[in-house]
């Protein structure tokens, strides 16, 4: 009869070395670097300008600019492995009219572990700066008008916009897995731009508030996580994947280049004010979704289910309301 550690090699000769060779053992597989413990942790500055000025009676204009930047990031090295036992592959990306020139186009900068390597870790959490130089930034602009013309008229609106840029190449090439693949991320003005308005006007005499705002704000940003067959990545890397994986998982969408449906939507309110002696009492209804729009608020990154609706606007609803105040 065989022993149990017979059945242990028989079992891993052929199923493969397993993902981490630590598993089951008493081993800290992650080393914290004492630096962190002893307190450096990320922070981020924003410096702010803006300027107000009345363009007509009553009337005026903010312009503001931001930008902030963030620092002291983190990385997790597996100090067991080096970049040089990882072996790069490109693939293809599938035929689609969705994907950015209807697809077809190689992805380069993937990368796999050489099978000699599986299953060895010796992680160890530091500091990015220890490899190279990371980047994060926003730059943005707000520009919101103000009216409050005679006769109860409110009006207020604007806009909202900037990008985000993102860099850890210099980073990602000397840790474990060097894979330049979107380590330059940014994104796109238009699909971080926001507009926004309100109004309310109380009807005199009847003492009846009607107030609406409408919004227009980005869609989800679009991934598409592709499912790539071991015999599709074979050709260019010359091996089969390591570990007996069977496929392999790739984005062949840019981050930040990619976004769903805007939301555009319309809400009102209707008041009627009732005033007696020191209190106040409005009488609301509140009707959502003016418009009843169904956009798509988060879909399927996975591309073979790609762009799935997961959740949608709610329909048009109403709703009644009083509010008293003394």
């Amino acid at each position: 009869m065989p022993t149990i550690a017979e059945n242990t090699t028989a079992t891993a000769t052929a199923c493969g070395a397993m993902s981490d060779a630590n598993f089951g053992r008493p081993t800290v597989s992650t080393t914290v670097d004492p630096d962190i413990l002893s307190g450096h942790r990320g922070y981020n500055w924003e410096f702010a300008a803006g300027i107000q000025h009345e363009i007509l009676p009553r009337v005026s204009i903010d312009v503001s600019y931001f930008r902030r930047w963030y620092g002291d990031f983190t990385v997790t090295d597996n100090r067991a492995v080096a970049p040089a036992d990882y072996s790069p592959f490109s693939i293809v990306a599938p035929s689609d009219s969705r994907l950015p020139n209807g697809g077809g186009y190689t992805v380069s900068g993937v990368y796999d572990l050489n099978p000699n390597k599986v299953g060895q870790i010796d992680n160890y959490f530091t500091q990015a700066a220890a490899y190279g130089q990371q980047y994060e930034h926003w730059n943005g602009f707000d520009v919101v008008l103000n009216a409050r013309p005679r006769g109860g008229v409110l009006l207020q609106g604007g806009l909202s916009t900037g990008t985000t840029m993102t860099d850890n190449c210099e980073v990602v090439t000397k840790v474990d897995n060097p894979s330049p693949l979107y380590c330059h991320q940014q994104t796109n003005r238009m699909g971080q731009t926001q507009v926004k308005l309100v109004g309310a006007y109380l009807v005199p005499r009847v003492d009846v508030q009607v107030s609406g705002t409408l919004q227009s704000v980005p869609g989800p940003v679009i991934l598409a996580n592709y499912v790539v067959a071991n015999a599709l990545v074979q050709p260019s890397l010359g091996r089969p994947l390591s570990g007996n994986a069977a496929n392999v998982t790739v984005n062949v969408v840019e981050p930040g280049t990619m976004y769903g449906e805007r939301l555009n939507q319309l809400d009102f309110r209707f008041s009627k004010i009732l005033k007696y002696a020191r209190t106040r009492t409005s009488l609301n209804l509140d009707l959502y979704n003016a418009l009843n729009a169904s956009t798509v608020l988060t879909q399927n990154n996975s591309y073979a289910v790609w762009q799935q609706p997961q959740t949608i606007l709610l329909a048009r609803f109403a709703k009644i309301s009083v509010q008293f105040d003394f």
